[in-house]
């Protein structure tokens, strides 16, 4: 193999390895406060730490992505690559050995595996980074490729310090229109959510947005919108029976583990419409009004 085919075989390589991370940091950087939860669970770290590391991790992941991409000191970087890999198997691994891990946040929340499969993965990462450090011994990177990697370092912050605040909710948790929520455990309820249309809103405590969208929620249950509206408290049965006798609803409350609503909301509330368990509408970070959800039916 000649050294012009090694170098676009590297550069190949370098894109996929490039790909893994930037998707992984995107999906953490779209709810940097769920992976630093998940940061905190592997119990390999002070919980106080959870929230730098987790800034830094996607931080390194996009830096190290644009490195590859623009293909500036590609054997650093894939060794770099290599080292962070190494590091993820080894916390996962640990984490799994001590039984504080059920699923990795790799990837946030687009991909949800199971600790060997993060290990499998990770290794089949590193195992092609060892083959393009090898093969790009003879690259060198042009002035136009620095340009390249600088520009790419300008998103990669913006996307590190305010992807949370990005309206990228429907992308980063993976709800949106046909999405089947039927199987959300909620208990505390008359009926299922997936029985015929539903209005369903996820509230909290001290979630100013919450207690002004109740109203909005009692006036589509007296304006007769939907056959059913229901609101549903992260906690358990006690803090929905605080939320009731706070705002004194005309429906039914519910509650469910907060790790277990966490995976439907970036921020609360969250309001869904549901037809047999199906969604038809979402509503992120709000409550709509009577008018909206009867537009939406």
């Amino acid at each position: 193999m000649t050294t012009t085919w090694q170098t676009r075989v590297a550069y190949l390589l370098a894109l996929c390895a490039a790909g893994v991370l930037v998707v992984a940091a995107f999906s953490k950087a779209g709810d940097p406060a769920l992976f630093a939860e998940q940061i905190t669970a592997h119990r390999v770290t002070p919980a106080a730490w959870s929230p730098l590391l987790a800034y830094g991790f996607i931080a390194a992941e996009l830096v190290l992505g644009a490195a590859l991409i623009a293909f500036v000191a590609p054997r650093v970087a894939f060794l770099l690559n290599i080292v962070l890999m190494l590091g993820f198997i080894g916390v996962t691994a640990w984490a799994w050995a001590h039984g504080d891990i059920q699923e990795c946040g790799c990837f946030g929340r687009l991909l949800e595996r199971g600790p060997r499969d993060v290990i499998i993965e990770d290794a089949i990462v590193i195992a092609a980074s060892i083959v393009g450090f090898r093969l790009a011994k003879h690259a060198r990177a042009r002035p136009g490729q620095w340009t390249l990697f600088a520009a790419l370092l300008v998103p990669a912050i913006a996307l590190t310090g305010f992807g949370g605040a990005l309206p990228i909710d429907g992308i980063v948790i993976g709800i949106r229109p046909g999405t089947n929520l039927a199987d959300m455990a909620i208990a505390g309820l008359p009926k299922g959510i997936d029985e015929g249309t539903v209005l369903l809103a996820i509230v909290g405590p001290d979630c100013p947005p919450c207690d002004e969208g109740t109203p909005r929620l009692k006036a589509t249950v007296t304006e007769k919108i939907v056959p059913a509206v229901i609101a549903a408290c992260p906690g358990g049965a006690a803090e929905a029976q605080r939320w009731r006798l706070e705002h004194l609803p005309n429906f039914p409350v519910g509650y469910a583990p907060e790790r277990v609503l966490r995976q439907y909301y970036r921020r609360l509330p969250v309001t869904f419409l549901l037809e047999r368990g199906s969604v038809r509408r979402v509503w992120w970070n709000r409550v709509p009004a009577p008018a909206e959800v009867q537009s939406a039916l």
